[in-house]
């Protein structure tokens, strides 16, 4: 498009700083972009849960890490960071309130996990990468509300959803990540039942831009009738996780 606007002479030399002002954007306030699209509001209200976060930050030895809420994707958790920025939990409304502390606990030090090793990272700053290479198809599909007309636009979202999938979706590194986070005393149950509860929780806002986004930054998805995440794209099923736990 650049090519043709600048004529193609110089449409590679615009399209190449356009980019890289793009990738500086979403490297330095990538995890910023998360928070609005959840609609985050900063925890002031629960000071026992912002010192469990503290103490879980100590005992894994990384930096402080800001909590919100979301009363706009209320079933899930979700972390969140950029390159350059602060790293984030977004606690949905519904878990905090449905689930048991140490369940919610667990859920919390997995998070911490993903944000010391980077992982939310890339899964952040990827997300937005896609977002603005599919963003005419984001934007139809969460404004149509017509169902087979969605499913046909689903089409041009698999070699999104299947690379990302790839990149940081394996059997062996899920299974493998959710030892990890049950060798913590006291946490394997409650972690066992935290994913179970989250995955029969229905998605919320499952078809709008935010959704798509905050789906990729969570330890299990919740329940979904969208067609994408049945065709072509395999996930590991929470039965074999917890299997692979006990």
């Amino acid at each position: 498009m650049i090519g043709l606007l600048f004529n193609l002479h110089w449409g590679f030399a615009f399209g190449l700083i356009l980019a890289t002002i793009t990738l500086t954007i979403i490297a330095i306030w990538g995890e910023k972009f998360i928070l609005i699209f959840a609609k985050a509001r900063y925890v002031t209200d629960d000071e026992i849960l912002i010192n469990q976060v503290k103490n879980f930050c100590c005992h894994i030895e990384i930096p402080e890490v800001k909590v919100y809420w979301s009363n706009v994707f209320v079933n899930n958790l979700y972390y969140t960071n950029s390159y350059f920025g602060k790293p984030a939990l977004v606690i949905g409304r519904n878990v905090y309130s449905t689930f048991s502390r140490n369940e919610l606990n667990s859920l919390i030090y997995a998070s911490l996990l993903k944000l010391k090793s980077h992982e939310a990272k890339d899964r952040t700053v990827t997300g937005l990468i896609f977002l603005i290479l599919y963003s005419p198809i984001y934007i139809l599909r969460s404004i149509i509300g017509h169902g087979p007309t969605v499913n046909i636009l689903n089409i041009f979202l698999y070699p999104a959803y299947f690379m990302k999938s790839k990149l940081y979706e394996t059997e062996a590194e899920i299974l493998n990540f959710d030892k990890e986070v049950a060798k913590l005393d006291g946490l394997r149950k409650d972690y066992i039942a935290a994913l179970f509860k989250v995955s029969h929780l229905p998605v919320c806002n499952e078809r709008s831009v935010g959704g798509l986004l905050m789906n990729e930054l969570n330890h299990v998805k919740n329940q979904t009738s969208d067609v994408i995440n049945y065709l072509l794209i395999y996930h590991v099923s929470v039965e074999k996780r917890v299997k692979e736990l006990q």
